[in-house]
């Protein structure tokens, strides 16, 4: 990936930045856009601040980055609340964050991707599984799938593929704090993971790497599940006699 340029949303901390590291080790040169500073900066990584809810701020970033080879829109925000309870400005604010925020991306690196470019949006399962409590967030996810398959075909001609990554449970400090504070359970969610325990942002990460390589060039219009079986299980637990065998 040498001589390419790389621009990840959300690549202060988490799961971007492990993104943002991944692609750097390849040679391409690095841009982050987000609202904080990085945890852990990477020195061959430009980082530029934007709220992602401004398509001003969207834009004027954009104006620093002189091409864009692979966009990655992860950055993403939760605002938790049942439906008859929850301020329908937090539930905007979702949308405009995660979905349209996406979109302002996709629309400012139009112009600047060469042909052989890659988009690949961090969607979640929450795209595609009932979670209470997150209907913006839902909404926002599945409306990324959607629209990167509108998009593979829209940048077909230019030899652009487009597509998603959804993880599951992912080891964040996101998810450290909401374990700390009592606000997520780890035993009952590990129960429901066949692989038994979370995923690394890491993992995530090569997913990425992999959708923004040569090998994955015939891929597009596509989305790749990274939840350690979470969500293909037909049943929530493994039957003993499963488990005994498998011992």
């Amino acid at each position: 990936m040498a001589e390419r340029h790389v621009v990840v949303t959300g690549g202060a901390r988490g799961i971007g930045n492990a993104i943002l590291r991944s692609l750097v080790n390849t040679g391409a040169s690095g841009y982050s856009i987000d609202v904080i500073d990085p945890d852990d900066p990477i020195a061959s990584v430009r980082y530029l601040t934007a709220d992602l809810g401004s398509q001003a701020e969207v834009e004027q970033a954009f104006t620093e980055i002189p091409q864009v080879d692979v966009l990655v829109n992860n950055a993403g925000i939760q605002r938790a609340g049942l439906v008859g309870m929850q301020d329908p400005a937090n539930w905007r604010r979702v949308i405009d964050v995660n979905l349209i925020g996406a979109y302002e991306c996709i629309r400012c690196s139009s112009s600047k991707m060469p042909r052989g470019a890659s988009i690949i949006s961090i969607a979640s399962v929450a795209a595609f599984v009932g979670l209470p409590g997150r209907s913006a967030y839902a909404a926002a996810k599945a409306g990324l799938l959607s629209m990167s398959r509108a998009l593979a075909v829209e940048f077909a001609p230019r030899d652009i593929t487009v597509n998603a990554v959804c993880p599951g449970f992912i080891h964040t400090a996101f998810v450290d704090g909401a374990i700390k504070d009592g606000s997520l359970n780890i035993g009952s969610m590990m129960e429901r993971v066949p692989l038994n325990r979370m995923g690394h942002v890491d993992e995530i990460a090569g997913a990425v790497k992999f959708l923004a390589s040569e090998e994955a060039r015939y891929i597009t219009g596509q989305s790749i599940t990274v939840d350690g079986g979470w969500t293909i299980q037909g049943i929530n637990q493994a039957p003993d006699w499963l488990t005994t065998q498998v011992d």
